[in-house]
């Protein structure tokens, strides 16, 4: 155990030390003068200490990870140094750590990845365009891809919370798939839309997207399906950027785009229309209203149980924020700067990554007089491997095996409960206990 998250340790630390020797001029903002005078904070070691940062103040931080001796660099030091550094690296880092690393698991032999937008909020800046005065803090939207199986954050894509646009960055993370894999990728409402279908099926993928079922401006609206009723139903839909012909005289099959309207595979009206086969599936919920899924799976393969199934497997990338925000320390930043925030978001799926790699090695053994299945506790396990990583020797001196391992929980399925959404601000700097 203690093995495998050395190497693992190793291998990302080696991934910063290439980015450094080789690529330098590539993650700078000014590669004439950044990084080139020698101090205590360089390149790597802003990188290392960056991934390791929790939700204390920084002052507390740079105390933790230099062992509390009185030569520490000083938080100015820290702060002028990570300026120089392009959030562009810790994307980098976390897409080439996710790739040599990723384990998959699949589902009926096919990769099933979830994706789904998070607002992050962070201390106000208002020189920033993402800021908003009137909830006094600024905010960044997040869009991830996440493997549902392994528990694993494949893609990820930041935008200002202004210019969000979820559908464009679930199409460029469609395409910087690799195709390894047959793939299935899961959404919830909001994500309906006929450009992000045709990339998908373009790269010989699947989806499973639930639908909106308001009576005006959705998918659902325009395609005269039945209302409050079990059905499954396949559409032949026909993409269009002609306003007249057969547009005009079946709206339901054809689907009129306008100049302004973003479909990819039709750049203007000189080109021929796009058509695609659409599935559409109805079933109750227990609440006795009904939940719409569109979908390119077939029925023969999979029929409406299996598709729920697809469907409630996506609930992980919900649990995945609240351990990412809450565990890991997204929801703290240390700037208020978006540049800088960004570099902290990347960091923090990437030491997610690492800690569930770590944590899936532990073996918790089977004991008959059990009544539940146990399973270890991940969010202690978190905070063990991000302190593990902030050690600066590769030998951890714990045994992590039987240090996690006392850390679990019983796996009770079946368990239900109201979700009470609350408006989550930014947490103060001059508010920070641990």
């Amino acid at each position: 155990m203690n093995t495998f998250a050395e190497n693992l340790k190793h291998s990302l630390l080696s991934m910063i030390d290439e980015m450094e020797f080789y690529e330098l001029d590539c993650f700078v903002h000014n590669p004439d003068k950044d990084f080139k005078r020698q101090r205590k904070f360089t390149f790597s070691s802003v990188m290392r200490f960056i991934l390791s940062m929790g939700s204390a103040s920084l002052g507390q931080e740079l105390l933790k990870y230099f062992h509390y001796n009185s030569d520490f660099p000083s938080v100015s030091a820290f702060v002028q140094q990570r300026q120089k550094i392009k959030p562009e690296a810790f994307f980098e880092l976390f897409r080439r750590f996710s790739l040599k690393h990723e384990e998959i698991n699949l589902f009926r032999e096919y990769r099933l990845l979830a994706v789904d937008g998070s607002d992050i909020s962070l201390p106000l800046n208002p020189s920033e365009p993402f800021a908003f005065p009137e909830s006094k803090c600024s905010m960044l939207h997040l869009n991830a891809l996440f493997d549902i199986m392994s528990r694993q954050y494949v893609d990820a894509i930041i935008q200002g919370k202004h210019e969000s646009n979820e559908t464009a960055a679930i199409v460029t993370m469609t395409d910087r798939l690799p195709d390894q894999y047959p793939v299935i990728i899961v959404a919830d409402r909001g994500y309906e839309n006929y450009n992000f279908f045709a990339h998908v099926e373009e790269r010989f993928f699947d989806y499973v997207v639930r639908l909106r079922t308001s009576k005006s401006r959705s998918m659902f609206a325009g395609l005269k399906l039945p209302d409050g009723k079990p059905f499954d139903i396949t559409k032949n839909i026909v993409i269009t950027r002609h306003s007249t012909g057969p547009y005009a005289v079946d709206k339901e099959k054809y689907k009129y785009m306008t100049k302004q309207s973003r479909f990819d595979f039709i750049p203007d009206c000189k080109h021929p229309d796009y058509e695609m086969l659409i599935r559409f599936v109805s079933f109750p919920l227990n609440t006795g209203e009904f939940e719409v899924l569109a979908t390119s799976l077939p029925e023969s393969e999979f029929p409406v149980s299996v598709l729920k199934e697809i469907y409630n497997l996506r609930w992980g990338i919900e649990t995945s924020f609240r351990e990412l925000k809450h565990v890991v320390g997204l929801a703290a930043f240390h700037t208020k700067k978006a540049d800088c925030a960004m570099q902290e978001i990347y960091a923090r799926l990437i030491m997610y990554n690492f800690s569930l790699l770590i944590a899936g090695k532990v073996m918790i053994p089977e004991q008959p007089c059990r009544k539940y299945r146990y399973l270890i506790n991940f969010a202690q396990a978190i905070r063990i491997c991000i302190e593990y990583f902030r050690i600066h020797n590769s030998s951890p001196p714990f045994d992590l095996q039987a240090l996690l391992s006392r850390f679990i929980l019983p796996e009770r399925k079946g368990r239900t409960y109201i979700r009470k959404v609350y408006p989550q601000g930014a947490k103060a700097f001059n508010y920070r206990l641990t």
